[in-house]
């Protein structure tokens, strides 16, 4: 019986490994709650709108509110809901990658999602694209209340013993880096006039116009270049805020300009710099979205629990500012395919984690795994590989 049941398993997992591939997608938009995904869904109808209702793949060990893939008839586009924060983000990603009916290795990974923002670098209903993203829960923590005097923060970057200090414990989740010149290119592709705004919107960012530090935040919805952090912590007031700008400051060796607060970005690379190593995607492929729903501190005379609780006069527009954003940005892949996206837009910058695994020097902390070489994995071949180069695998460990 034994026997049986591993020749059993051994089948089963010889079909998996040669089922045809169904879906080839040029670009999968992944997004995090119901009402991110749903947006797409609802503007199926909507003129210029790419239908993602046409044909829908389930995708095994997906999360369970969300298992579907939702692509559009030709399978050029494909969309996917993960599920909110970083386990369900990082799980649900994993579960695409591992699907043997998905050919992800050209596929443009879109991430599009609402965010709080800081409002002295964005407003209400702002498209954000980011070149990095920092996880700031990698922290140590201590109640305000039992601070020590010197002590400007409860956050303490873990490893070290200061608020101030640069690098300690290292997980290689701190920060992810994208292909800066891919966030150009597609960032062109959105129409500033299309930014939806609304009255309500207005009327809450006015509270901040008093404030000149905060002229980005009363003013009207735009686009911008800046970067996104990683918690799942839910953080109000100024005096996070300012500790986690000065994280991303910090920790980008002063690059990074933080403006957005995300549950799932870094948990997303994360499981992403994972397929690249088994060359199940291309990392250089990736950009991250968000749109501003709310602000991470309050304006003059609110309270932070007000800010909390009652900031939320942004989440409309910011809704139907990811659709916005992903819409264009997935249509304008598609349709620049053949003369430009296919082969991919070269980064100038370094694309990847603190370590460097996937090959290049990091600008950011001691990247101390790859040494400039791509690592490379037991039974996996590295595109540097299967271009008769020379790879060398190393230990994390090495300098």
């Amino acid at each position: 019986m034994r026997f049986i049941a591993r020749a059993a398993l051994a089948v089963a997992y010889l079909s998996a490994a040669t089922v045809a591939v169904i879906i080839k997608p040029k670009v999968l938009i992944i997004t995090f709650f119901n009402a991110e995904g749903e947006v797409y869904l609802a503007k199926s109808n909507t003129t210029g709108a790419l239908d993602f209702r046409a044909q829908q793949h389930r995708v095994p060990y997906a999360s369970p509110e969300f298992p579907y893939l939702h692509c559009t008839a030709n399978g050029d586009a494909c969309l996917m809901t993960t599920g909110e924060a970083e386990i369900q983000a990082t799980a649900s990603t994993m579960a695409l990658l591992a699907d043997p009916q998905l050919d992800l290795r050209e596929t443009y990974w879109v991430l599009t999602g609402i965010g709080g923002g800081a409002p002295d670098q964005v407003t209400l209903g702002a498209i954000t694209l980011a070149r990095f993203t920092v996880q700031v829960g990698m922290s140590y923590e201590m109640d305000a209340r039992e601070l020590p005097p010197d002590f400007a923060s409860g956050y303490v970057p873990q490893g070290t013993d200061s608020p101030e200090a640069a690098w300690g414990s290292i997980y290689d989740s701190e920060v992810f880096e994208v292909n800066a010149a891919l966030r150009d290119a597609v960032t062109a592709m959105i129409d500033p006039a299309k930014v939806v705004d609304s009255a309500v919107a207005a009327a809450y960012r006015a509270n901040y116009a008093d404030v000149p530090q905060f002229g980005a935040g009363a003013a009207p919805p735009a686009i911008h270049y800046c970067d996104s952090v990683t918690s799942d912590t839910w953080f109000t007031g100024a005096l996070l805020a300012e500790t986690h700008a000065r994280r991303v400051d910090l920790w980008t060796n002063g690059t990074g300009v933080y403006c957005t607060t995300a549950q799932e970005d870094g948990a997303v690379l994360g499981a992403l710099v994972r397929g690249a190593l088994e060359n199940r995607v291309d990392f250089a492929r990736v950009a991250i979205v968000r749109t501003v729903s709310d602000f991470d501190r309050p304006y003059p005379g609110q309270s932070v629990m007000d800010n909390l609780i009652n900031g939320t006069a942004g989440y409309p527009i910011a809704i139907e500012n990811v659709w916005v954003a992903g819409n264009s940005i997935a249509r304008g892949i598609i349709s620049g395919w053949d003369e430009t996206f296919k082969a991919g837009i070269p980064a100038q910058n370094y694309v990847g984690d603190v370590w460097g695994v996937l090959g290049g020097t990091p600008d950011f902390g001691p990247g101390r795994a790859s040494s400039g070489n791509p690592v490379v994995l037991p039974g996996a071949k590295s595109q540097r590989q299967a271009s008769g180069k020379r790879t060398t695998r190393r230990s994390r460990f090495q300098k």
